[in-house]
């Protein structure tokens, strides 16, 4: 009998399934869905002491390791032994030491007999024993394109087999992403025209190749075609990325390739494949625009800088007049910039990019800026700290102390607030900004998911807050659908994401828009989130326009009280989600929209710094600002 009931209640076991499976109705809501759920954040742009400046300007000691173990939450002493600690550890990161002279340095430095056996490695060992300025200069005229002295390439395996592998040892697929890669440092006229390299695979892979540096070639069309044989030689996946541009003297989104030819169909293919984003935040000021290139964007004069590193730029703009508000310094809209000198704004920053990106697309066929964004440090401390409250700086002279502020990186401060070049000093550290941080939409914390999360641009930068954003692009998108509980399922669903093309629908129909913005659950709440828009007009020519999509009832309020560098979240929302229908459609015009995101006024670090240090600040040093986030566009085409 016991046998009987055994057997009776297996073979009604065995019906129900075989049932189920012939008439099956999936009750998940999560089945066959495989949209990305996962927002990652990260920082791709971090020197340690392998690069040759961080090293000889104060940073000879913290490692890779070490900046691999504080991006991941451990605790860091700091060059000068501070313990740095990080509130919520990064989910990935990539060290991009420059390639020009990697590791040589802190090879010179432990006698590395190989290194030291050479004609360069000899000389500048002796500069290093006796501190001899000259190794310094020797190193930046190289740097400038003013020398062609090199270690040879085999000298770089050993290192390069090292910095490799060190990657995949901290590489924990689910748990934390380390990439493998290097920066390559091209820096014609002083002008900053830098990329970091991205390698999608392990260490042996990686291994196939040694760095391409600036000193191989300083032309972008090069370092393109490397990636590209990397790719076919060794079938690895690597990338790279523009970055800092608002310093590249209007050369890093130019006219002309680096040969002097106007931009092609071939050039833009090029470019789009190899180099599908750009760094549009990070230490060294703020890319998304210039207040002269945007000046009804009341919130374009975000972190400005001007020129390049070690000239002053002003001497570009000139006043329109004296009178009024113009009586001021500091009112962009008061200036404009000289037409002998326009393309070295257009061709700095991301917005002015996209907009020229557009009206190439309409004179050759093909779109040579379409990029998406994100942001990095480029801190060369090793540490990847971008919050206002807990910033170590660039380099050394700017790590946390009561004078980092009245330094000036690598020459004399005549005056702090002098707007001259200051004795050949590369800028002042007040300068700097506490930016910024890569996030990403992926599907897990692997190297496959966040590198297919770069080349699909479904990325997005801040400027140092985690702020949690979502943009979505369709024709059939309306209000209801910012009400549904599945707000990302319909987006996907229905629309594309932030880094898609929204192709034409074949009627007179104006695009809608999903947005949520959700504030860093460490800081402050959002007063704002905004569409920017870009097209294209009949005359070739483009435009813009800064719509508000959201907006907290107190928008225009500060709470900040600089004197203990506090505010209150009293003041505008935890979270937007919105509908928006763009209202000045043209379906004849190519368009771009991407969102921006600002908080709440918040202390600037240096005010954190004045109340930590017991310091005054002077009146020209900012006190206050609002952060924010950029996303990657989406794109509309009438073809």
């Amino acid at each position: 009998m016991i046998i009987f009931r055994k057997t009776f209640l297996l073979l009604s076991f065995l019906f129900i399934f075989l049932f189920n499976s012939v008439n099956a109705v999936e009750y998940s809501p999560g089945v066959d869905k495989d949209y990305p759920l996962k927002l990652l954040w990260g920082d791709t742009h971090l020197h340690t002491n392998l690069s040759a400046d961080a090293y000889t300007v104060g940073n000879p000691n913290l490692s890779p390791s070490d900046a691999f173990r504080f991006a991941r939450g451990e605790e860091v002493t700091s060059e000068i032994g501070m313990r740095a600690k990080l509130r919520v550890p990064l989910d990935f990161l990539m060290v991009s030491d420059h390639a020009t002279f990697l590791g040589m340095f802190y090879k010179l430095e432990i006698k590395d007999p190989a290194i030291i056996a050479t004609p360069l490695g000899k000389r500048w060992a002796k500069y290093m024993e006796n501190d001899d300025p000259r190794l310094f200069t020797e190193f930046v005229n190289t740097l400038l394109g003013n020398s062609d002295e090199n270690f040879e390439k085999d000298l770089y395996i050993p290192i390069w087999k090292e910095i490799t592998e060190n990657a995949d040892s901290f590489n924990q697929p689910g748990v934390f992403t380390a990439f493998s890669g290097y920066e390559w440092t091209a820096m014609k006229n002083g002008d900053n025209l830098h990329r970091v390299v991205i390698f999608k695979d392990d260490a042996e892979t990686v291994q196939k190749i040694i760095p391409f540096s600036s000193m191989d070639s300083d032309n972008p069309e090069d370092l393109w075609s490397f990636l590209r044989d990397y790719n076919e030689s060794t079938g690895g996946e690597a990338i790279s990325v523009s970055h800092n541009s608002n310093i590249s003297g209007g050369e890093m989104f130019p006219s002309e390739d680096s040969f002097g030819a106007p931009l092609d169909k071939n050039y833009a293919n090029m470019r789009n494949r190899w180099e599908p984003l750009v760094e549009a935040t990070q230490v060294k000021g703020d890319s998304e625009t210039h207040p002269v290139l945007s000046p009804d964007d009341e919130f374009a004069d975000y972190e400005t800088w001007e020129g390049n590193i070690g000239r002053s730029e002003t001497s570009r703009l000139e006043k329109i007049s004296d009178k009024g508000e113009c009586s001021g310094n500091n009112n962009y809209k008061c200036y404009r910039y000289k037409d002998s000198e326009s393309d070295r704004y257009i061709g700095s920053y991301v917005r002015s990019a996209l907009k020229r990106g557009l009206e190439y697309k309409k004179k050759i066929g093909v779109n040579p800026f379409k990029f998406g964004v994100i942001g990095s440090s480029d801190n060369h401390t090793a540490l990847a700290a971008s919050d206002e409250d807990n910033f170590f700086g660039k380099f050394l002279d700017s790590e946390p102390g009561p004078g980092r502020m009245d330094q000036c990186m690598a020459g004399g401060c005549d005056r702090v607030d002098d707007t001259s070049d200051s004795g050949g000093a590369l800028w002042k550290n007040w300068q700097i900004a506490a930016s910024g941080y890569a996030a990403v939409w992926a599907r897990e914390n692997t190297r496959e998911e966040i590198f297919d999360a770069f080349k699909r641009k479904e990325t997005y930068s801040t400027t140092g807050p985690r702020i949690a954003v979502r943009f979505f692009g369709g024709w059939d998108f309306d209000k209801q659908d910012s009400l549904n509980p599945n707000f990302v399922e319909v987006g996907y669903e229905k629309g594309v994401p932030m880094g898609s093309d929204l192709s034409s629908n074949g009627k007179n129909k104006a695009p809608s828009f999903l947005i949520m913005a959700a504030k860093d659950p460490n800081g402050a709440n959002l007063e704002r989130v905004q569409i920017v828009k870009g097209w294209t007009n009949r005359d070739g020519t483009s435009s813009e326009k800064v719509y508000d999509v959201a907006l907290s009832d107190d928008a225009g309020s500060n709470t900040v009280d600089v004197k203990t560098a506090t505010y209150q979240n009293s003041i505008g929302e935890p979270q937007f989600i919105s509908h928006w229908t763009d209202p000045d459609f043209n379906s004849k015009e190519e368009a771009f929209y991407y969102v921006r995101v600002l908080e709440i006024p918040t202390p600037r670090w240096t005010t954190y710094d004045s109340v930590v240090f017991d310091i005054d600040l002077p009146y020209y040093i900012q006190k206050t600002h609002q952060e924010r986030a950029y996303t990657s566009a989406i794109w509309y085409s009438p073809k």
